[in-house]
């Protein structure tokens, strides 16, 4: 199944640039309000710099742009003609890993960051099992400030060497090494004339490309409830009754025959909301608040599930599936 929308967090050491390439992907994909690129660019020269400070664009807590670091969970949007993108800036600081939990538990995929003058550090192996814990099995290691190296393949083959060497001990993964400065622009969306040597794709294309094959996304659909919403009546909702939670398989539309269990009462979806607004259809590992055609007995714990497919009852637990170990492929001239 190709799925639409990719959903990826960015994890990796303190200070390796996350901040900024997620800036840079906004802007160039015009992701990005002018207003917000305007205000970082002021910022930026206020501090005695010149031009965009790509990291503004997504520390936006106070104190994260005074210390320069990424506190909290950023979350983020933009889109290319071939995907959607939503993008979950994990902390690079160790005392804020925790918060690496919450971006990358419906993630579908971890851009790994790493700074090519260090290579991988504590930290970065520490988000890289992290993710891989919490069942990411797609990984895109960006090699970042390549511009601080000079450009050099060793660097690079050496970085590449070692997180390939460290995936292989974790198995069931699937990673892709690009190097690029974010910085300088070099392979996030164009190419770069100062790494021949490289031959694979940019970093935008592997994201737009890369087809993420969660088991969960061909499952029927399913969703339990953890909250029933009913905020005060307004003019555009005087009545409204919706039911949260993370879609656990599936997917699901407005207008599709659900079940709800254990009553076992039927109904039609009518509306699909997020903080972002209304949406036609919800994938897994998406929480979203869904309202119905029917006033029904629903509370928290209770299951939605699709109509044609409802769940089946047993008395034991089939057996344990094993992860198959999968192929690790690198672009780069190592592979030649």
């Amino acid at each position: 199944m190709s799925i639409n929308v990719l959903r990826f967090t960015t994890a990796g050491n303190v200070d390796d640039g996350k901040s900024t390439l997620i800036g840079r992907l906004l802007v160039e994909t015009q992701g990005a309000f002018e207003d917000q690129i305007e205000g970082a660019r002021r910022e930026n020269e206020r501090r005695g710099g010149h031009g965009i400070d790509f990291s503004l664009l997504t520390d936006g807590l106070r104190a994260e742009r005074e210390q320069g670091i990424t506190i909290d969970v950023a979350y983020r949007y933009f889109a290319t003609p071939k995907r959607k993108f939503i993008i979950a800036d994990a902390p690079g600081h160790e005392q804020y890993t925790r918060n690496l939990v919450t971006s990358a538990s419906t993630s579908d995929l971890a851009v790994i960051l790493i700074d090519a003058r260090n290579g991988m550090m504590t930290q970065s192996r520490r988000h890289a099992f992290i993710a891989h814990l919490l069942g990411i099995r797609h990984f895109v290691v960006a090699i970042n400030k390549m511009d601080l190296m000079d450009y050099r393949k060793d660097a690079y083959e050496k970085i590449q060497k070692d997180f390939v060497d460290f995936m292989n001990r974790l198995g069931g993964a699937e990673a892709y090494c690009v190097p690029i400065s974010a910085l300088a622009g070099d392979l996030v969306t164009e190419p770069s004339a100062r790494m021949p040597w490289y031959t694979g794709p940019k970093l935008l294309e592997l994201l737009e490309s890369i087809e993420v094959d969660d088991p969960a996304y061909k499952q029927a659909f399913r969703f339990a409830v953890q909250l029933v919403s009913r905020p005060p009546a307004s003019a555009e909702f005087p009545d409204f009754r919706g039911y949260m939670g993370r879609v656990a398989s599936g997917s699901v539309r407005v207008g599709d025959r659900v079940v709800v269990l254990p009553s076992g009462a039927r109904t039609t979806v009518t509306r699909i909301v997020t903080q972002d607004g209304p949406l036609e259809e919800a994938f897994a590992r998406q929480s979203v608040t869904l309202t119905l055609a029917d006033d029904l007995d629903i509370s928290r714990g209770d299951l939605i599930a699709a109509e044609a497919q409802p769940p089946q009852a047993r008395t034991e637990l089939p057996p344990r599936r094993k992860h198959a170990r999968t192929r690790i492929p690198c672009f780069g001239a190592a592979n030649k």
